[in-house]
């Protein structure tokens, strides 16, 4: 999956890796809350759906926490 999220203790990490994050390869340094996250991703060009997917795969219950 290009878009893989981690859930750690303090929020989550991210990876991209193209096609998505506008064709660039990116890695969160920090762990970061979900919402953060999301709009991080989004700036770095990630579509919403494949946002959502990963952090599904990543943490299933990861709506009812945010």
């Amino acid at each position: 999956m290009p878009i893989e999220i981690e859930k750690v203790d303090g929020g989550y990490l991210a990876r991209v890796t193209p096609p998505h994050g506008n064709d660039r390869a990116w890695a969160s340094k920090h762990p970061q809350p979900a919402e953060a996250l999301i709009a991080e991703l989004q700036v770095r060009g990630c579509h919403q759906t494949d946002i959502g997917d990963a952090f599904y795969e990543a943490d299933p219950n990861w709506l009812s926490e945010r």
